[in-house]
Order: C-alpha cells, then sequence, then structure tokens
C-alpha cells in the first residue's frame, strides 16, 4: 500500500510537471556543476557560499528533475536526497575537505546513474565500450605475440632452441605480473589521498601520451626490418650468456611493458565506461578469444601471416583513444578545480552522457578546444611522418 501511494504521488509530480517545460538532462547536470562548485568555494574558505550552491543544487535544479526519477528509481532518489543533505551539513559542521570529497564523489556517481536512466544507455554508448575493451586487449596482445614470435624465430635460427624455455617462463612471468599490477593500481587508487577526479585525469593524460606515442610507432612498423634488427640485438646479447634466466628477462620486460600499457589504458576506459562497463569486460572476453586464434596462427605460419594489414586500423583505433582520453582529462580537471569551466550546453550537440564519456566530447570549450588540438597534432605528425617516408628511398638510391 505504501509503495502504491509513492507512486501515486510520482506519478501526479509527473502530470503536474507541464511536457517539455522540465528539461531532466540539464538539471541533472547543471546540479552536478554546482555541487563541483561548491567544493572549490569550501576549499578557498568560503564555506558559507559553499552550503548555498550545495542547498541550490539541490532545491533549484535537482528537485525539478525528481518526478521522473522517482518513478523510475524510487530507491535511488532517496538515497540521493540523503547524499545531499550530508553535503550540506557537513559544510555547516566545518567537516573536513576529503570527507566532502568523497561525499560528492558519491553524488557525482548517482547523478550519472540518473542521467542514465533517464536517457537509457541506447546502442552506441555499450558498443563504444565493447569496442575499447576489444582494441585494448587485441592491440596490445598481438604486439606481445608478435614480440614472442620474433624472439622464438630468432632462438631457431641460430640452433638455441634449448633457450625456448625461457621465452615461456619470462612470459608466463610477465602475464603474472600485469595481474598483480592490475589488482595493485586499483587498490592504490581507491585509497588514494586524492579526489578521484584528479585521479581520473592524471590518468587520462598519461594514457594520451602513452597512445600519442604508440600510434606513430605502429606507423613505423611497416619498417619490419629495422624493428627486427632491434629485437635480435637484444635476444643476442641474452643468448651469449647462454642463460635461461637472461632470455626470461628480455621477454618478460619485453612483455610486461605491453601488460602495463594494457593496465593504464583499463583504467582509464573503466572510468570512462561508468554504467556500461559489463559490456568493456565483454569487449575484453572477446579479444581473449579472437587471441588465442591469433597466437595460434602467428606461432603455426609464422611471418606468412599478414599482420602488417591490421596496423593502420589499429593506428586509427589509438588515435580516437587519444582524442577520447585527452577531452576525459580535461573534463576531470574541470571537476577537480584546476581548469576553468566554459560551458556551452546549448551551443552545441549534447550527447548521450555514456556516449560522451567514452568519446571525451563533452560541452564546454576547455575539452572540444584540446581535443581539436590533439587532432591538429595527429595530422601534421602523419603528413610529416608521410613526407620522411617518401624522402627515404630517394636518400638510400642515392647512397
Amino acid at each position: 500500500m505504501r509503495r502504491f501511494l509513492v507512486l501515486l504521488v510520482a506519478l501526479l509530480g509527473v502530470a503536474l510537471a507541464a511536457p517539455g517545460q522540465v528539461d531532466v538532462t540539464a538539471e541533472l547536470r547543471t546540479a552536478h556543476d554546482l555541487v563541483a562548485q561548491s567544493l572549490r568555494e569550501y576549499a578557498s574558505g568560503k564555506s558559507g557560499d559553499a552550503f548555498k550552491t550545495a542547498r541550490s543544487a539541490y532545491l533549484d535544479h535537482f528537485e525539478y528533475a525528481e518526478p521522473p526519477l522517482r518513478v523510475l528509481n524510487p530507491d535511488l532518489i532517496l538515497e540521493m536526497e540523503y547524499r545531499f543533505a550530508d553535503l550540506r551539513n557537513g559544510m555547516k559542521s566545518g567537516a573536513s575537505l576529503g570527507e566532502l570529497r568523497a561525499i560528492a564523489g558519491d553524488i557525482d556517481d548517482s547523478l550519472r546513474k540518473a542521467e542514465s536512466i533517464v536517457n537509457g544507455t541506447g546502442v552506441l554508448a555499450p558498443t563504444l565500450a565493447a569496442t575499447g575493451g576489444f582494441t585494448i586487449l587485441f592491440r596490445e596482445g598481438l604486439e606481445a605475440a608478435l614480440l614472442m614470435a620474433a624472439i622464438l624465430a630468432y632462438l631457431a635460427s641460430t640452433r638455441n632452441d634449448r633457450l625456448r624455455g625461457g621465452v615461456w617462463w619470462g612470459a608466463g612471468a610477465a602475464l603474472a605480473a600485469t595481474a598483480v599490477t592490475w589488482f595493485a593500481a586499483t587498490y592504490l587508487l581507491s585509497i588514494a589521498p586524492i579526489s578521484r577526479e584528479l585521479i581520473s585525469a592524471i590518468t587520462s593524460v598519461i594514457a594520451v601520451v602513452v597512445l600519442f606515442s604508440l600510434s606513430f610507432w605502429m606507423l613505423q612498423q611497416s619498417d619490419r626490418k629495422r624493428s627486427a634488427e632491434f629485437m635480435r640485438a637484444r635476444v643476442s646479447q641474452a643468448v651469449q650468456s647462454g642463460s635461461l634466466g637472461a632470455v626470461a628477462l628480455v621477454t618478460f620486460t619485453t612483455i610486461y611493458r605491453e601488460g602495463f600499457e594494457t593496465v593504464l589504458f583499463y583504467q582509464a576506459l573503466a572510468v570512462a565506461s561508468g554504467p556500461v562497463l559489463g559490456y568493456m569486460y565483454l569487449g575484453i572476453a572477446l579479444a581473449a578469444v579472437a587471441l588465442v586464434a591469433v597466437f595460434a596462427l602467428i606461432f603455426r605460419l609464422g611471418r606468412r601471416l599478414p599482420t602488417q594489414r591490421l596496423f593502420p586500423v589499429l593506428v586509427t583505433v589509438t588515435a580516437l583513444f587519444a582524442v577520447a582520453f585527452v577531452g576525459n582529462g580535461v573534463r576531470a580537471f574541470q571537476e577537480a578545480g584546476w581548469l576553468p569551466v566554459t560551458n556551452l550546453y546549448g551551443k552545441v550537440p549534447t550527447l548521450d552522457p555514456n556516449v560522451a564519456a567514452l568519446t571525451g566530447l563533452h560541452p564546454t570549450l576547455e575539452t572540444l578546444a584540446a581535443q581539436l588540438l590533439l587532432v591538429l597534432v595527429y595530422v601534421v605528425g602523419f603528413v610529416l611522418f608521410r613526407l620522411r617516408g617518401q624522402r627515404r628511398p630517394e636518400r638510400e638510391a642515392h647512397t
């Protein structure tokens, strides 16, 4: 009976709010921005202003979004009412900034969930999350497989098959170290004494730097001769010692580098995936199945497998990841109060929140400018790379 009355009241609230008069998504996002603003005011010593801003976030914006949300998920509304109250009470009683940031983080998560409930996840956001989960593991796994195949091929060509065991031991240790790194990173990030927005921002920036370097490194893989010579030089030093441990160490460092990058990218992607995180794990599972087949083909067919044809696709996807992460990184710095916010709501198309998080396309001038700048850098770098590639045959012909 009680639930029926609650539902009836909620339906009356929806009926009284004329369609089109309340933009629920806009109200939720404004509430989010005001909560972040209240934290900045509190950190600067303006506790009175912070309290008023936090109260405005709830009374002037979130309450207008309550009627439809109360129908869809009444428990979430009740939970958020308590969290908003905790934030205001904490500011009034002089709570520490760390405590208030933790409460604000919970409010932020709930606001995102509420926005997803209103808008639905659609098809694009799950597709992007699954594609991201697949591409990261497949790219890193493919590179690891090619490197292992090169090491094993060198051992076979130099008749050092007795050292093959070191390759497998090194690869196994690298996979174990990658798993430990994932769990350690997840734990350390959860207890880090800084806000989750700042953690997300730093992770995204590091991921962008690594992705940017990887993009042009993969372009250089068209010159397989130089890459193979570099790998042979490293393995040759280990083989000369005649030690399984030396070969295992070379393999470990080679494979673990890929594993560390994988952990970094997934940490950034997991934050962006949010409510569609399960689809990211689906992509990971599909990539694992695909890699089993690729591993079998590489070690069976060796150099006859046309893996080079995959590199242009992987370069493009890697660049898109970098552009998405730089947008999310700038947005996270804005939420942490480190960068200014110039809202473009109503001036540019607003995406579904899940799609915006996965693409980094947030409606602020700073995020879009950062993404545009990175795209321009990629275009200029690609043009210069192609020009240098065209000049190399000419120089070799003259020498």
